[in-house]
């Protein structure tokens, strides 16, 4: 019976996890793979933009991109959603081994630990290079708690798994960083002739494991710029304005309710049981400043923090049981008890696989696309003339490069290879900044390709020299008035042409010229 509430708790809490794309970089990241595989070689400056093209791009996430292209020259899309998934069914159960080595956990508090973890990282797990750092992050955790808590040899794992790391994306330095701290955290500890805690022996295979790791990190194509990569943006004050995960958490927003609750109710927990190791909290200490700074790295504080909630959740548990219970339960349950458990968990696991069936699946011109990508304004400009240049919205220039590749975006979601003056640029324009129709006018975009209703369409709808040539329900296009006759633009297909193009959700998108 433990088994099955385990299970039961890890199956609904992966129901939490929206397993469809939703990371606006997943196209670019698709179209860039397919480049990697074909060339053979790493892209050394920019592609895809007319604003960065002679950029230097550190191509820090190039292995992620070659399985994306691989997976999806062999199972689509489906196939990489799939593994993602799968992946993040491997972070779960790391990050509960992990409270497992911290203190005997019983089952009820494991499932809902599995729970109540998947709903803390819920606004950011998915399809997307990042979601590797998570797993990777908490499988580095689990080794090292397991080298300093078991002995033995968990710690050689550690430079396979930084080498494979620093080539699928630049969150490394995260999982580099806390290990560097554990170490730092536990010598300190020893120095000070603090009592108990793991054996000399183990510390030293910890430290020469991770050593070994930060050695691994500089076997990338990239070369010693993969090691100032990531605090590029870190510390990078004008893209932690602009870029709307990188802001802090709004509590308004009732995704991040879990994230504020178990913020609290560890907090809580922590000072009523006053049980918790040094380094443990010292890590609690170094995540949760970087959870309250911006939205992306909750997960990274949901990885850490996970684990220890987990615990005192148990304790509270047995508080409230009158007794602590032990992990294996009291007994074997009746059959029918142990039937319905069964019934449930197939019911449960079969809601799931379904659920991400169906968000695997879905077409380009499906409603679920056509309402978070400018799906049928991309089909639209492929009609039309080549090598446009156009000014978009920062996250759907993901979309644009991999579905009308023979034109050229203002920005897309690589804001390192960018630049602050790019960034700046752009947010002048699209937030009307003082002279924005003078920046506009001097980055030659020829088209605006930009969200509906938003500040920029609404003006250009009232600036002379600028024509609305395309509009469905999400995206509006204006042309420079002088250019538009010269444009020849495609018609924009009726009902029955997108149906006939395999884009039946913008049949209902009201697109118009």
């Amino acid at each position: 019976m433990p088994r099955f509430l385990v299970a039961s708790g890890v199956v609904v809490g992966m129901l939490a996890v929206l397993p469809a794309i939703r990371d606006p970089d997943f196209w670019w990241h698709l179209r860039t793979g397919a480049t990697l595989v074909r060339r053979h070689r790493l892209i050394a400056t920019d592609p895809y933009t007319f604003t960065a093209v002679h950029h230097h791009w550190v191509l820090q996430e190039w292995l992620t991109e070659c399985w994306y292209a691989a997976v999806n020259a062999i199972a689509g899309r489906p196939g990489i959603v799939v593994l993602f998934e799968l992946g993040t069914l491997a972070m779960l159960g790391a990050i509960l081994l992990r409270a497992r080595l911290l203190h005997p956990v019983g089952s009820v508090s494991l499932a809902i630990g599995a729970v109540m973890t998947m709903l803390v990282g819920a606004p950011v797990w998915g399809p997307r290079p990042q979601m590797e750092t998570y797993v990777l992050l908490a499988v580095a955790l689990w080794l090292a708690e397991r080298q300093l808590r078991r002995g033995g040899r968990s710690a050689l794992w550690l430079p396979p798994l930084f080498l494979a790391w620093s080539n699928l994306e630049a969150g490394w330095v995260v999982g580099l960083g806390l290990l560097i701290a554990v170490l730092v955290i536990e010598g300190a500890r020893r120095g000070l002739g603090g009592r108990g805690g793991p054996a000399a022996a183990d510390l030293r295979r910890l430290a020469l494991g991770t050593g070994a790791a930060a050695l691994a990190t500089l076997v990338n194509p990239n070369g010693p710029a993969i090691l100032l990569y990531p605090f590029q943006t870190q510390f990078d004050t004008v893209q932690q304005q602009l870029i709307q995960e990188w802001h802090s958490p709004d509590f308004h927003l009732a995704a991040l309710w879990p994230f504020l609750v178990m913020l609290l109710s560890l907090a809580v927990l922590l000072l009523r049981y006053r049980r918790c190791d040094l380094r443990t909290l010292g890590l609690l200490l170094l995540v949760t400043p970087l959870a309250l700074q911006s939205v992306r790295q909750t997960a990274v504080f949901t990885v850490v923090a996970a684990p220890v909630w987990i615990v005192q959740l148990d304790r509270a548990v047995a508080e409230v049981g009158g007794r602590r219970r032990s992990p294996g339960g009291a007994g074997r349950p009746p059959l029918l008890v142990r039937l319905a458990a069964s019934v449930e968990l197939g019911v449960v696991t079969l809601v799931l696989a379904t659920r991400v069936a169906a968000a695997a699946t879905p077409a380009d011109g499906s409603p679920f696309y056509v309402r978070q990508f400018p799906v049928c304004a991309a089909a639209w400009l492929a009609r039309g003339p080549a090598r446009l240049r156009l000014f978009n919205l920062y996250g759907d220039g993901g979309y644009l490069i991999d579905h009308v590749p023979r034109d050229r975006v203002f920005v897309f979601g690589d804001a390192a290879l960018m630049g602050n003056a790019i960034l700046l640029r752009f947010a002048r324009i699209a937030g009307l900044g003082p002279g924005w129709l003078e920046a506009l006018d001097r980055s030659q975009s020829q088209l605006v390709v930009y969200e509906r209703g938003t500040p920029l369409t609404l003006a250009l709808a009232r600036t002379p020299g600028w024509t609305l040539v395309y509009r469905d329900k999400r995206v509006d296009v204006f042309a420079r008035a002088a250019l538009a006759p010269h444009l020849r633009m495609a018609p924009v297909p009726t009902a029955a042409g997108w149906r006939r193009a395999g884009l039946g959700g913008c049949a209902d998108q009201g697109a118009t010229r």
